[in-house]
């Protein structure tokens, strides 16, 4: 069935992207205690666990946006990231676009301004995802980080995130120094069969359903439940295939589909997170040279040097453009560009910029080249008024993008008690 005929305004069941109403449940708040714990206890230091599409990556997302606006924030995937990629991609989101090959030129770099950070401020927040699948060097890197106080306290907080096996590697003689830091783990549970009902249709009901039990009665919730086990990335999936196979209302239990049927059901949580990180649909970037395209972009990665180097991921020849000139990375659905302190620096619409959010439209200019922004779900920026160029005004770091850009979704905590 299509959407029209069930009555819904938009997809209510979302196996990649944001949720369109983030639905909290026991197992899931005690998870949001837990990270705020970390937060608070002087130690700093936690991690969560649980299986693949236990909703580990939504809760993480959820939490950050629930953040203060200036506290530096980064969310960092470390899955067979080499040392150098690990602390670049670190300092990119606290803000600080760099060109810098040595390990020890990056550490020292991202030890000072942890530092001064929480010198002057808060400690920023490092928020590392897939703890069991970094390698043995970056993990090292992880423990020299750890180790940084300021005043007898630590100076930066810590949030491991990973499946089952993460134990296994933080047990190891190698991590004590993260291991000492540590104020437990969490490991997150699926939903029981009542959250699973409260969940939904909470989502039904958020995208237009006024009478959810007609769409999904309570014994197709108890068997959605008991194909995906409760976990919610599995019980999004089945639900939106009822959806799909479903031929009249109410969905009939011989709808839901089950593991071992010909219909892949279980996508890897790596796979979720890029997802959430690339909303929509992927930007494409045409590069033009006076006028004539000479190349087309598909920004499907998480980030893009531009520059003069054959090393960079968009070569541009022109004198005026530098071995490394900007570097372009993607924030859950945005693009942000930063100038890597460029000779003739990076012009954004006519006016020059070091970090700048993008968006759909948007031209790019170094010397002759043009880069044109395609990416119409960022939206197109506002005209100044008298003026033909957009507003590119510099930002001071990513935590201003995603805060900018996350938009606050509606949020259930507790559906039951709020019908009574």
């Amino acid at each position: 069935m299509h959407l029209e005929d069930i009555g819904l305004r938009q997809p209510p069941f979302h196996t990649s992207g944001w949720p369109a109403i983030f639905v909290e449940y026991e197992s899931q708040q005690s998870a949001f205690e837990f990270l705020r714990n970390i937060m608070s206890d002087q130690r700093g230091a936690g991690v969560l666990h649980g299986s693949g599409l236990s909703g580990k990556s939504v809760l993480v997302s959820q939490f950050v946006r629930d953040l203060p606006a200036d506290l530096p924030v980064a969310v960092v995937d470390g899955a067979k990231s080499k040392t150098p990629q690990f602390l670049s991609r670190i300092l990119a989101q606290f803000g600080y676009a760099v060109s810098l090959d040595s390990v020890d030129e990056l550490l020292s770099m991202l030890s000072m301004l942890v530092v001064q950070q929480t010198r002057t401020k808060q400690p920023p927040v490092l928020i590392l995802q897939n703890i069991d699948a970094m390698y043995p060097s970056s993990l090292c890197a992880l423990c020299k980080l750890a180790a940084l106080t300021v005043q007898n306290r630590f100076a930066l907080r810590i949030i491991l995130v990973g499946n089952d096996s993460s134990s296994r590697v933080l047990n190891s003689p190698g991590m004590k120094g993260i291991a000492d830091r540590l104020i437990g783990a969490f490991e997150l549970g699926p939903l029981t069969e009542k959250e699973t009902l409260t969940y939904l249709h909470a989502k039904l009901r958020a995208c237009g359903s006024e009478w959810p039990d007609n769409i999904f009665p309570v014994d197709v919730c108890d068997e959605l439940h008991r194909a995906s086990s409760g976990w919610p990335g599995e019980l999004d999936a089945f639900a939106l295939s009822a959806i799909e196979r479903a031929d009249s209302l109410p969905i009939q239990p011989k709808d839901v589909d089950h593991p071992g049927n010909d219909q892949q059901s279980v996508r890897d949580e790596w796979s979720v997170v890029k997802e959430l990180a690339t909303d929509q649909g992927s930007p494409k970037l045409m590069i033009t040279l006076n006028g004539r395209t000479i190349q087309e972009f598909e920004f499907d990665t998480e980030k893009a040097v531009i520059g003069r180097s054959v090393l960079s991921d968009i070569q541009i020849s022109g004198e005026f453009a530098s071995k490394f000139h900007a570097l372009l990375f993607r924030v859950r659905g945005t693009i942000v560009l930063a100038d890597l302190n460029s000779t003739n620096g990076t012009l954004v619409n006519s006016r020059r910029v070091s970090t700048v959010e993008l968006q759909h439209d948007d031209i790019i200019s170094l010397g002759a080249h043009r880069i044109k922004v395609l990416y119409p779900s960022a939206g197109v920026r506002d005209k100044l008024a008298g003026l033909d160029t957009a507003d590119t005004a510099s930002m001071r770091g990513i935590e201003n993008v995603r805060h900018r850009t996350a938009g606050r979704k509606p949020r259930v905590a507790d559906l039951d008690r709020r019908k009574a």
